[in-house]
C-alpha cells in the first residue's frame, strides 16, 4: 500500500539508499515542515491510518492529544479508501481539505489563516513528486 501524508521503502536507485524508512519519512516530514511556515505539523500514516513518522513546528503546543491524532489519521485513511472507488471515474485523488475546523485547515496541517490550496500546490505536492519514487516501493 502507498503511505499517505496527511498536508515506506528504500530503493538500490534512490539518493538515500543508505537511510532506513523510519528515518526517511521522519526526515520527510520535517522536510515539509521547513516548506512553509504556516504549516504546523505534517504525519505520514499507512493504509489503516497508523502514523508512520510525524513532525511538528518547533515550540508549537499540540492541538490533540496522541491518542486524538491516531483517530484522527485513522478516520483520513478511511475517507482516503472510500474516495479511491470512484478514481475510475473522476480520476486520482490529489489532496484533500477539511476547513471546516476553527483553530487549524487539515490536510497536513496548516494554521487557519493560510492559503492552504496554495500551500500544498505549490509546496507539498513538488516535494511529494520529488520522493514518489521511494514512497512507491
Amino acid at each position: 500500500m502507498v503511505p499517505t501524508l496527511l498536508v515506506s521503502g528504500a530503493s538500490s536507485n534512490s539518493k538515500h539508499a543508505n537511510v532506513t524508512t523510519d528515518e526517511y519519512f521522519q526526515n520527510f516530514c520535517g522536510d515539509i515542515l521547513n516548506r512553509h511556515y504556516f504549516i504546523r505539523s505534517a504525519a505520514i500514516i499507512d493504509h489503516i491510518g497508523q502514523l508512520m513518522a510525524t513532525a511538528c513546528r518547533h515550540g508549537l503546543a499540540p492541538l490533540m492529544t496522541q491518542e486524538e491524532s491516531s483517530r484522527a489519521a485513522a478516520q483520513a485513511a478511511i475517507r482516503a479508501a472510500t474516495r479511491n472507488k470512484f478514481k475510475s471515474k473522476i480520476g486520482e485523488l490529489q489532496f484533500s481539505i477539511s476547513k471546516q475546523y476553527e483553530k487549524l485547515v487539515r490536510a497536513t496541517a496548516f494554521d487557519s489563516e493560510a492559503e492552504a490550496d496554495s500551500i500544498i500546490l505549490k509546496r507539498i505536492l513538488p516535494c511529494v513528486a520529488e520522493n514518489k519514487d521511494y514512497f512507491l516501493q
